[in-house]
């Protein structure tokens, strides 16, 4: 994913060393396996490998901040749908959305948003390729000019 520094300055100026550390792993995961992150406090903290109660801390207050768990009540996922465009939502997918909240864990507005994104350049990028393969394959043709 994109990391833009002045942005993540910005928006993560209060946070302390140890909540920076747990903010990029936790956006990590949720960027690699585009899924909710655990919403079992336990199973969370040894993904992000909080042992400590500093460690733990930091997490649960990046949580508080970045995160919404899911199920959410039906404001918080207004909200998430809210943010991603009809395009957007239908690249993510109905499925998608449905699975995370009948699911629960945590997932990050801003991440959601940018994950829509990447599949919708993806599934252009996808349809691009194809057509331009099928002009090759057409002009390879017995009989045709070229």
């Amino acid at each position: 994913y994109k990391r833009f520094f002045g942005d993540y300055g910005r928006d993560t100026g209060q946070l302390t060393l140890s909540e920076h550390g747990a903010l990029n792993l936790m956006l990590d995961t949720f960027y690699a396996t585009e899924k909710p992150l655990p919403g079992d406090r336990k199973a969370l903290y040894r993904l992000l490998r909080a042992e400590s109660e500093a460690e733990k801390r930091a997490v649960d207050s990046v949580l508080a901040q970045y995160w919404v768990q899911l199920p959410a009540e039906q404001a918080q996922l207004d909200g998430l749908l809210d943010i991603l465009a009809e395009d957007e939502r239908q690249a993510l997918g109905q499925g998608v959305l449905d699975t995370w909240c009948t699911s629960g864990g945590f997932v990050n507005l801003r991440a959601t948003k940018e994950i829509a994104k990447a599949r919708l350049i993806a599934e252009k990028n996808r349809r691009t390729a194809l057509l331009r393969e099928q002009t090759r394959f057409a002009n390879l043709a017995p009989g045709a000019a070229g």
